[in-house]
């Protein structure tokens, strides 16, 4: 093996590979450090938008069995909590995305990197210093090893060491909990989407991950500690949000194997790194699953990467990108989660508004999708949203003579424009008080 490289990168997860495999074909030699191999066992990101996949087909990894074996994604069926028909959203232009196991995925992507002979590849390896030298810990043989690379980039998660090594504070926010379930020889409603439903304890997203296995993702709140101990609890909070078919696969799920629980956290994507060491995916910033964008945002982030001098250029780079994206998924998770009367008068109206829109269904999902980030779209789309719901609930108020809640209402909706507002300007991140870190 090599004793020097042009690039380091700590976490072979999916951004780190990847990372690893874009410095490679621009002819760089690159230390790839693992430092616990088995970690892509965990339940972990398991969906990419358009957005991202474009990336992987300039990598060349578009290919691999994992996405093969499910066939493109062409979207979302959101199935409102009202029993009425669900919602089809495609992704604009035919675009596709893709679905997976994460650990299948993971393991692929491995064994491309490995092939690749710019790439060595080490595990189980961790950092353990930046200065004077970086170096790390080869925890086979004990040995401290120096890191002499022109370039470090960090994909080593949410919880990432190199960025506490930076000096740089976590400032994450717990969201949630959720939980990860596999079916077993079940139909969705509409193959090739991703389907998302309002439960009564939080959010519900399922896809496929393999050809007779389907993903179910069940959000609870923090203080839900019930749901994460009892299976029954858990079952009877969650099935009456689901078709039949699903509801049973789940009961059986339940019975066979317990749920895996992850706690979902939100920290904002503002610093990239310093001087010669970058941050790229969870590293940077996390977001709630629910818009499923975080790979595609990580990818992004390799994609800029390697096209960037230093910290300071990439951070420019990729800070107006991510904007949208992180907001429109604090926003979506508040609408699909909060049970005020307020924001289930906005879910109602999104459902009235993607019902009778093809307009506002493509604008929606060229969001989510990642391709359109322009805040004047975030914000055409959360002013339409906001406000018929107001206009339908302060009028419904004005009728009925219950004028003290016409005051509290309309207090309540003008916190919601902000949302909208937060799009028009280029510099503002809204972020909602919950998910603010103390000092942040």
């Amino acid at each position: 093996m090599r004793t020097d490289h042009d690039v380091a990168v700590v976490g072979a997860g999916p951004i780190g590979c990847a990372a690893a495999i874009a410095f490679a074909q621009r002819g760089a030699s690159v230390l790839l450090l693992e430092a616990n191999p088995r970690a892509s066992e965990r339940f972990a990101g398991e969906w990419i938008h358009p957005s991202g996949v474009e990336i992987l087909e300039k990598l060349g990894l578009t290919g691999l069995e994992a996405f093969a074996e499910n066939g493109p994604r062409r979207g979302f069926v959101v199935h409102p909590n009202d029993g009425s028909d669900p919602i089809v959203l495609p992704y604009p232009d035919g675009a596709t995305g893709v679905s997976f196991d994460h650990s299948k995925l993971v393991s692929e992507m491995r064994c491309r990197a490995v092939s690749i002979r710019e790439i060595d590849y080490v595990a189980p390896a961790k950092l353990v210093r930046l200065e004077p030298t970086p170096a790390y810990l080869h925890r086979e043989t004990g040995a401290v090893i120096e890191i002499r690379a022109k370039r470090i980039v960090a994909a080593d998660g949410r919880r990432s060491g190199t960025r506490r090594m930076l000096g740089l504070p976590d400032s994450s926010v717990g969201i949630s909990f959720m939980a990860g379930l596999t079916l077993e020889n079940l139909d969705l409603p509409l193959e090739g989407f991703g389907h998302v439903m309002s439960g009564l304890a939080g959010p519900i997203m399922s896809y496929r991950i393999a050809k007779n296995q389907v993903r179910m993702c069940l959000d609870a709140p923090a203080t839900a500690s019930q749901l994460r101990r009892d299976p029954d609890a858990l079952y009877d909070a969650v099935a009456p949000a689901l078709p039949a078919p699903m509801a049973k696969a789940l009961a059986e799920s339940l019975k066979a194997r317990k749920p895996v629980w992850m706690e979902t956290r939100f920290r904002t994507r503002t610093a990239y790194g310093r001087g010669n060491v970058v941050l790229v995916g969870d590293a940077v910033g996390c977001t709630h699953p629910l818009t499923a964008v975080g790979i595609s945002l990580g990818l992004k982030d390799v994609e800029a990467v390697v096209e960037s001098v230093d910290a300071a250029d990439y951070g420019v780079r990729q800070r107006a990108f991510a904007r949208v994206p992180e907001m429109l998924s604090n926003a979506l998770y508040q609408v699909f989660s909060d049970t005020q009367y307020d924001t289930e008068a906005i879910r109602q109206s999104m459902f009235h508004i993607w019902r009778s829109s093809a307009a506002e269904r493509r604008r929606t999902m060229g969001l989510l999708a990642a391709t359109d980030v322009r805040g004047r779209a975030f914000a055409t789309s959360f002013f339409r949203i906001g406000f018929r719901a107001a206009r339908k609930t302060v009028g419904g108020d004005l009728r009925d003579g219950r004028w003290r809640r016409v005051r509290d209402t309309v207090g309540r909706f003008a916190t919601w424009s902000t949302w909208p507002i937060a799009g028009l300007l280029p510099r503002y991140r809204k972020i909602p008080p919950h998910l603010r870190a103390s000092g942040h």
